[in-house]
């Protein structure tokens, strides 16, 4: 190979690598000012996240059986969200989840109204025990950037002892492990929004 081809080969090569470079920027692109995803929620996220714990199925399942860390679901469903009057959720799908978990819909977006960042900060207190350094796990499906999100801004509102499932509920099913119905928390009262029970008073 003569030295001109080897000169053409190599800037080829660098020329290839900083193409991939980046297209995966613009793949797990954040916002360089708030730190989170702003848009397209449902893509490939990265395999770990600052100031957080990255756990897999068995780390998962381990955290789970030992009864100390609370599972926090941010599963975005269908619908037109919280009712204004008296915030329950108008969605148009249940949700399967994992046993004990807390569903805390939408609160891994890119941005959130006054009453939204509310709706998480008092829930998170109130799920921690006012804890900062009390175990979280987040999670919501695989590939969901929301999970990501939420964790995230945990990390910002100072707490410490942060775990991220990216996998969530189908990493879950599919390693043999049972998901049970879960309803979300009332977006004013924070009760579990159960339409039968909703229905009936």
């Amino acid at each position: 190979m003569t030295r001109v081809s080897t000169i053409l080969t190599g800037t080829l090569a660098l020329l290839t690598l900083l193409s991939g470079s980046v297209q995966a920027q613009q793949t797990y692109a954040v916002d360089p000012t708030s730190g989170l995803r702003m848009e397209r929620y449902r893509a490939p996220v990265p395999t770990d996240i600052p100031d957080a714990i990255t756990v897999d199925t068995p780390a998962a399942r381990t955290l789970h059986d030992d009864g100390i860390a609370v599972f926090i679901d941010v599963y975005p469903p269908k619908g037109l969200g919280p009712d204004p009057l008296d915030g329950h959720w108008v969605i148009t799908e249940e949700r399967e989840s994992i046993p004990g978990a807390t569903w805390l819909p939408e609160v891994g977006r890119g941005t959130l109204q006054s009453d939204a960042k509310d709706y998480f900060e008092r829930n998170l207190e109130r799920l921690s025990g006012a804890d900062k350094a009390a175990p979280l796990v987040f999670f919501c499906t695989s590939d969901c950037w929301q999970s990501w999100n939420a964790t995230r801004r945990a990390t910002q509102l100072g707490y410490t002892n942060l775990h991220w499932y990216p996998l969530g509920s189908d990493g879950w099913l599919e390693d043999g492990h049972t998901l049970t119905r879960v309803f979300p928390l009332n977006f004013f009262d924070d009760t579990p929004d159960n339409p039968a029970t909703r229905d009936s008073q």
